[in-house]
């Protein structure tokens, strides 16, 4: 390549304050970021404990409060025992156990709740001190639009659950966690353009066609991990790097079984099972190759103490993720192992930051305040506070 470009990212002159949102606006997004990695670590337990059929009412705001009487238990295990669940897998099912399970879906469930109180109380706050502007708010609607559909498929998934499959399906949670995602990176993209709003890319370093390759393999692997973890793929195949003893397991040779009813009651045959452990773990091999390609690449062309500071961030991530894959496999032997599936979908969500970052590096867009006219409008306030 031609001369490295260098790097970008400097506040303009005399405008660091006057560009700037609150402080508190700034400290309220990050707590919402937070809260929303929460939202979706806890949904991970909740999937992975089997608690997410165990509430089987949507109560959005009287089901803020669990049983606190014995007949209040009493009662919601009635309502539980008649799920297919209660049927067909947990039938010898103990009071206790069953208040486990259900402290998770209702700690799932709480946590949202808590998140949009954080997030009404600190809009209206805010608002009225008039710290949000018109682009920011327009941000904001999209915020909460993106968490009412994650909010309402999370229902759509666990209804269908309730009826006559004894655990959700498998295709509306990788939709729900799809969507859960979505909100967090786009919350993400906000929050940066609120803390780090002026920052000059860098055009013609020869990378930018990159980064296209790098999101889109990043969004189908993080779409057939979810399919892969609804259906449990893992555990007819625990074994690493071959597929018990195959590369290509048989049942995927075998014309026959490419049907759709073998991807719609995966339940009956390995097929999608086997098909979507053996495309995830593809696909993994065809991320390392392309997140290593493009940070050689930046290396070469863009002298950037952020961008490279964030490309080893990346390249960690992944070589951590792609560890606790194969470990989250290999120790499926008859249920998945909670503990490194979470941790694997924890670092699946430090992926998605990093690459989002990385992607913000490149193409920040415009700020959100015009900084010439904040500045000026800040220079109005002063003269009016010292004008006799």
């Amino acid at each position: 390549m031609g001369g490295a470009v260098q790097e970008r990212g400097e506040s303009y002159p005399n405008t660091r304050r006057g560009g700037r949102y609150a402080r508190a606006v700034r400290l309220w997004l990050i707590v919402g970021l937070i809260m929303v990695v929460g939202q979706i670590v806890i949904g991970g337990i909740t999937r992975l404990t089997e608690s997410g059929l165990s509430i089987t009412e949507w109560k959005p705001l009287s089901g803020a409060m669990p049983p606190l009487t014995t007949a209040d238990w009493q009662s919601e295990f009635e309502k539980y025992q008649t799920s297919p669940q209660y049927a067909k897998v947990f039938a010898d099912i103990s009071m206790g156990d069953f208040k486990f399970i259900y402290f998770w879906e209702w700690f799932h469930r709480q946590w949202a709740r808590t998140m949009g109180l954080v997030f009404v109380v600190g809009f209206l706050v805010f608002w009225r001190k008039g710290y949000l502007d018109a682009p920011l708010m327009r941000r904001l609607g999209v915020v909460v639009l993106l968490a009412a559909l994650a909010a309402s498929f999370g229902w759509i998934m666990v209804a269908s659950g309730l009826i006559d499959r004894p655990w959700v399906n498998a295709y509306k949670l990788t939709l729900h966690l799809a969507l859960g995602i979505t909100l967090f990176g786009y919350l993400l993209w906000v929050t940066l353009k609120v803390i780090q709003p002026r920052l000059a890319g860098f055009p013609q370093a020869g990378v930018e066609k990159l980064r296209w390759p790098l999101n889109i393999l990043l969004g189908v692997q993080l779409l057939l991990g979810g399919v892969m973890s609804g259906a449990k793929a893992a555990l007819p195949y625990p074994t690493w790097p071959d597929m018990n003893g195959k590369f290509i397991p048989n049942i995927l040779t075998d014309a026959s079984a490419w049907t759709v009813e073998n991807l719609v009651n995966y339940e009956t045959s390995l097929f999608q099972p086997a098909l979507f452990q053996l495309l995830h773990r593809t696909m993994a091999y065809a991320l390392t190759i392309m997140v290593l390609y493009f940070v050689y690449r930046c290396w070469r062309g863009i002298r950037s103490h952020d961008l490279r500071r964030a490309n080893a961030l990346l390249i960690s991530l992944l070589i951590t993720q792609v560890l606790l894959g194969i470990l989250t496999v290999t120790n499926s032997i008859g249920q998945v192992p909670v503990g490194w599936g979470v941790a694997h979908q924890f670092t699946a969500i430090a992926l998605v930051a990093t690459v989002v970052y990385i992607n913000y590096l490149f193409r920040p867009g415009r700020p959100l305040r015009p900084v010439e006219k904040t500045v000026e409008n800040e220079a109005k306030k002063s003269l009016k506070l010292v004008e006799p």
